[in-house]
């Protein structure tokens, strides 16, 4: 019996350790598996109040986007990201009229929407990671450059790989670097890149609300928010900075399952500064995951 005592001993030790423990930490970071397709679509809901600028209506861009995914593995274990937006149809209300578009009938659309739009839809590029999951580089962004340019500037494959960049980072906001537990809080600092706004840093209050189900699948469900700001730049004048008092907050459901973001919602209440006049703009975006599935 004395040999036997040391044994309970830490049989018992152990079964108080795993009761302090608490609840299992989950990895709630995106993770892109080789040989899938995804399919997304995101709804966009903008209005920019021009009144506030001394015009006479507000304009509001309603727009659905929708978006393919095509994870590509490699010989050494990294994988290819490919990012191809399809498609992009919605409506501009703007001067009080109501203009509808769809890149897929471009040349119907308002010339503004044309150009704004028109270079959108079909641009892809690819995002490289690693076997262990982590970002490498950017590769395939030729489409993001105007047609016809042989050589592109040096400035022109910057704004490309900045725009990528943007996108990749958005994917990730509000996610946590580590593992964590239903009731965790966790404080996210980013600085992301905007074409017009430049340098914006986003302070983020993020929690772990708890597990739910949502078809058949077991989700994670993050909420976020926080504020966004136009980082000063020494000896740099910009026409648009994003004001002090922007913020956005949002929420999101993680597939555990499949290890990717099932649905999104994001809502920014931003104030930006246009020459030195203040323009509001308010946001709600809406991304679904419409279709995950093995290529064959």
């Amino acid at each position: 019996m004395i040999l036997c005592r040391p044994l309970l001993f830490l049989a018992t030790l152990a079964a108080l350790c795993r009761a302090q423990e608490g609840p299992p930490a989950y990895d709630v970071q995106l993770h892109w598996e080789p040989g899938q397709f995804y399919l997304q679509e995101s709804d966009t809901d903008t209005t920019t109040f021009l009144t506030a600028l001394g015009k006479k209506h507000d304009q509001r861009l309603r727009m659905r986007q929708t978006t393919s995914i095509v994870v590509t593995p490699a010989a050494d274990g990294s994988r290819e990201v490919r990012v191809s937006i399809d498609a992009l149809r919605g409506e501009l209300i703007q001067d009080g009229l109501l203009n509808p578009f769809d890149s897929a009938r471009i040349e119907e659309a308002l010339p503004v929407l044309q150009k704004s739009i028109g270079r959108a839809a079909g641009k892809s590029f690819t995002l490289v990671y690693d076997a262990g999951g982590r970002f490498q580089s950017i590769r395939d962004i030729q489409s993001l450059l105007k047609p016809g340019t042989q050589e592109p500037g040096l400035n022109e494959i910057a704004d490309a790989r900045q725009i990528v960049t943007l996108y990749r980072r958005s994917l990730e906001l509000g996610l946590p670097k580590i593992p964590v537990r239903p009731g965790d809080k966790w404080i996210s600092d980013e600085m992301l890149i905007f074409a017009e706004a430049g340098p914006v840093q986003v302070h983020l209050q993020a929690k772990f609300d708890g597990l739910e189900e949502r078809e058949g699948r077991q989700q994670a469900k993050v909420s976020y928010e926080g504020t966004m700001e136009t980082l000063k730049e020494t000896g740099t004048k910009r026409s648009i900075t994003l004001g002090p008092g922007s913020k956005v907050t949002g929420s999101l459901l993680f597939d555990l399952e499949r290890r990717t973001i099932s649905f999104s919602t994001l809502s920014a209440a931003l104030n930006l500064a246009v020459e030195g006049k203040k323009l509001p703009v308010r946001q709600q975006v809406t991304t679904r995951l419409v279709a995950m599935k093995q290529m064959r």
